[in-house]
């Protein structure tokens, strides 16, 4: 058993457990992606990315396999082509525009508690990317903004995409704010600040970073609040969130704890084929010293099992930090990495039993 005090490192792994000691390393060398990868788009022009939060794929077809990738500082999404070890953006979808969409079902939530209320209008602060055929879902953050403390609305909607030969459908909904707001145990967190005022006590506002859907139920995995070592899912059925017209959420929640460890959030989730979870976790706020681990979840019970710990990267990718997963195939997964150009995309070599 390799001891923490050993492994301890650039990720501050003072949190790291027995159970969760091994190192998992990259393999090879970083996926390419070929040009056209799009962070923020503005009228004067189209930043590169740098803020891969989420990604998901669809199961491959003649050696190819169509996924979709969000930035969290663009309005919308893009979809890329994998094929071997190289990543080839695709079409830009504009999700949020730059005005509410009137289309968008249920109702908009309301402020809450964030620091300085309403905020502009902008990024929809993508933070995950669920696929279950034929449809991509994107979700925003639906929290409070982590340096401005704003509330902002383009950030409190989930998409629901599906590409075809005439082009891409998009649909678009408010109500995950409803399942958040009326969920057991985290609903009083949710549009409550997500960083610590300066000179005040550390707050722990509800911050959805890991999406996926199993069957019909979306999973929302929460970033934030972690509570007594314990990260959690939000489940809801998918056919109520884009029901048509303007009412609420007419279903309850569940809430499934993850036993992570302390200051543990879930930063990504994929869907395995037995209907198991894939958990990526990270720390709950910006500076805490908590390693990225990977977890295996059962979503109907709540157990989970560790995987190991993924070692950070060096040299120019050292402020890289994971924010997204894909499963490539059995013991394999692609990880791709928020503070790097195009994701920095690793695979690693995972035993998932």
């Amino acid at each position: 058993m390799i001891r923490p005090s050993l492994v301890a490192a650039a990720w501050g792994l003072a949190f790291l457990s027995p159970a969760r000691a091994e190192m998992l390393q990259p393999v090879g060398q970083p996926y390419a992606v070929a040009e056209g990868l799009a962070g923020e788009i503005t009228k004067k022009k189209t930043k590169p990315a740098e803020d891969i939060s989420g990604i998901a794929c669809a199961p491959a077809e003649a050696g190819r396999r169509n996924c979709v990738v969000v930035d969290d500082e663009a309005a919308g999404a893009q979809f890329v082509t994998l094929q071997g070890t190289t990543l080839t953006p695709g079409a830009v979808v504009d999700i949020v525009g730059r005005k509410p969409p009137t289309t968008t079902v249920g109702a908009p939530p309301a402020t809450g508690d964030c620091t300085l209320g309403q905020g502009a209008y902008r990024e929809m602060d993508g933070e995950a990317v669920a696929y279950a055929a034929p449809d991509f879902y994107v979700t925003g953050s639906h929290g409070c903004s982590r340096r401005g403390r704003e509330f902002k609305l383009s950030t409190a909607i989930l998409a629901r995409l599906r590409a075809d030969a005439t082009g891409t459908r998009v649909e678009t909904t408010y109500r995950l704010g409803d399942a958040l707001r009326n969920a057991d145990t985290v609903g009083a967190y949710f549009l409550k600040d997500l960083e610590p005022r300066e000179g005040g006590k550390p707050l722990s506002g509800l911050n959805v970073e890991g999406l996926a859907v199993i069957g019909d139920t979306l999973y929302a995995g929460l970033r934030a609040p972690v509570i007594d070592g314990r990260a959690f899912l939000v489940s809801v059925p998918v056919a109520p969130l884009f029901a048509p017209g303007d009412a609420p959420l007419d279903v309850k929640p569940t809430t499934i704890p993850l036993a992570l460890g302390a200051e543990a959030g879930i930063r990504d989730l994929t869907a395995l084929p037995d209907g198991r979870l894939l958990v990526l976790s990270g720390p709950t706020r910006n500076g805490l010293s908590v390693p990225y681990g990977l977890f295996l979840a059962d979503p109907s019970s709540g157990k989970v099992a560790a995987l190991g710990t993924l070692a950070p990267l060096d040299g120019d990718d050292s402020r890289a930090k994971p924010e997204g997963i894909v499963r490539l195939g059995p013991g394999r997964v692609l990880v791709v990495f928020d503070s790097v150009l195009n994701g920095g995309p690793r695979e690693y070599a995972v035993a998932i039993p």
